[in-house]
């Protein structure tokens, strides 16, 4: 749940020219002290229900490695966000972050509902993970589509959910990502940082196949915030 983007279907070099310029923001913030700490949820406040993509097995294996990583440089205090229980690419947000969310809840029910329509409709979605970049809040894996499907199903989402996709109503996001480290104090080496993920600006991190989306809340488990879900649904065939 990293920066407040949202995407629009674009060749491979848009997203590369998004990721560059997240890279000179966060390096000039993580260089001058700037750089943003992240603070467990509240009510109100951002990581709230919101339909995603999670990582298939492997992948989340090699975030998670690459997670570690970051955070040996970064610093141990800071959220590892990539780890195989929280990582994810968002698709949408629904609403701000609620604490408790009861059973039977009327919008995860109407949300369920329109996710599982959605995804039907819909072929699975794979992305290319090409590199990290950088962010005023994070680390962040870069994540390119091989095909329109992902953004195929974030526009059909919009669609099935209607008046329930209001809370992003007004947002543009253009690139697909995962963040591995949310900054949450000062760190540990700013340079070392900035120069670690230079270095693996082009990196190979595999794909990402996704067979499923889930619909989900994200609790604080005294470390970061992680994945609680709520409801999944299949891909189908993209013929609905």
């Amino acid at each position: 749940m990293g920066s407040p983007q949202r995407r629009v279907a674009g060749p491979a070099a848009g997203y590369g020219a998004a990721f560059d310029r997240l890279f000179a923001r966060g390096r000039d913030a993580v260089l001058a002290g700037t750089h943003y700490r992240d603070s467990p949820p509240v009510d109100g406040g951002r990581w709230g229900l919101s339909v995603v993509l999670p990582p298939d097995p492997p992948c989340a294996a090699r975030l998670a490695a690459v997670t570690a990583e970051a955070l040996a440089v970064a610093g141990p205090d800071h959220w590892p966000t990539g780890a195989p229980e929280a990582a994810h690419f968002t698709v949408r947000a629904l609403e701000a972050h609620r604490s408790s969310v009861p059973d039977g809840d009327p919008l995860v029910v109407r949300a369920g509902s329109a996710l599982r329509r959605a995804a039907a409709a819909c072929r699975p979605v794979r992305l290319a993970l090409r590199g990290l970049t950088l962010t005023p809040s994070g680390v962040m894996a870069c994540a390119y589509p091989v095909d329109t499907a992902p953004d195929e199903f974030a526009a059909r989402l919009a669609v099935d959910l209607g008046e329930d996709a209001w809370f992003e109503a007004d947002f543009t996001r253009d690139i697909w990502y995962a963040t591995l480290v949310h900054f949450t104090g000062p760190l540990r080496d700013p340079v070392a940082l900035v120069d670690w993920v230079a270095a693996r600006r082009s990196a190979d991190l595999g794909d990402a196949a996704v067979d499923a989306a889930e619909l989900l809340r994200f609790r604080f488990n005294g470390r970061q915030p992680v994945r609680v879900p709520l409801a999944g649904a299949p891909f189908g065939t993209g013929t609905g």
